[in-house]
C-alpha cells in the first residue's frame, strides 16, 4: 500500500497542495499551463510541473497559477501575465498572496556568465549567485523580485521549502531522469 505523500500550503485565501510521487491528484481541477486565472469561490487551478515552479495567487476573489520555467522567468513572460491579469481583475498588488511551490533551487541551475550579467543590469543582482567559478540563478528569487516590483508585499510572498532534485523519494525531477510530473493544485478558500 502507497502511502500518501504531499506537501500543503495554506495562504489567509488559499490552500496549495503537491502531489508528488505515489500520490493521486484531483483531477477537477483545470491545468494552467503555462498561465491561467479563474475567478470565484471555491476556484481551483493545477499546475503540472517537473522542476519549474508552480506559482499561485490570489486576491479578491481570484486564483491564478503558473508554470515557470528558466526561460519564462527570464524573459520576463511570466511578470507580463501576472501584471495583465492585476489588470484585468483590478486586482490591488498589496493584497494579492504568492506561494511558489517545489522546484529547483539555485545549486541545480547553472547558467552562462552573459545572462548573469543581463539579469545584474536589470537589477536582479539578489537572484544571481557564483560559487567556485561557477554562475547560478536562482529562479524563485529572480520571480519572487519581479513580484516585488508589481507591488506584492514581500510578507505576501512565500516560497516553499522543497527542491525537487533533492527530494527523491517526495518529488519528481527532469534533473534526476525522472518523466512524471508534481501536481500542485490550489483552492480558493
Amino acid at each position: 500500500m502507497n502511502q500518501m505523500k504531499h506537501i500543503e500550503f495554506e495562504t489567509p485565501l488559499f490552500v496549495a497542495t503537491t502531489f508528488g510521487i505515489g500520490d493521486d491528484f484531483p483531477k477537477d481541477a483545470p491545468i494552467a499551463e503555462p498561465f491561467a486565472v479563474k475567478a470565484g469561490k471555491g476556484a481551483s487551478l493545477c499546475v503540472a510541473s517537473n522542476d519549474e515552479i508552480p506559482l499561485f495567487f490570489a486576491a479578491k476573489g481570484v486564483l491564478g497559477g503558473a508554470k515557470i520555467d528558466l526561460k519564462s522567468a527570464v524573459d520576463g513572460s511570466f511578470r507580463e501575465k501576472f501584471h495583465t491579469a492585476i489588470t484585468q481583475y483590478n486586482l490591488n498588488p498589496a493584497e494579492i498572496q504568492v506561494y511558489m511551490g517545489p522546484c529547483l533551487t539555485f545549486s541545480h541551475t547553472s547558467v552562462e556568465r552573459k545572462l548573469i550579467e543581463q539579469l545584474m543590469g536589470e537589477g536582479y543582482r539578489a537572484a544571481c549567485k557564483r560559487t567556485d567559478g561557477i554562475d547560478f540563478l536562482d529562479v524563485p528569487v529572480l520571480v519572487l523580485m519581479q513580484c516585488r516590483r508589481l507591488g506584492v508585499p514581500m510578507a505576501n510572498i512565500h516560497i516553499g521549502d522543497y527542491d525537487t532534485f533533492e527530494n527523491p523519494d517526495l518529488l519528481y525531477s527532469a534533473l534526476r531522469g525522472d518523466k512524471k510530473v508534481n501536481h500542485t493544485v490550489a483552492k480558493l478558500k
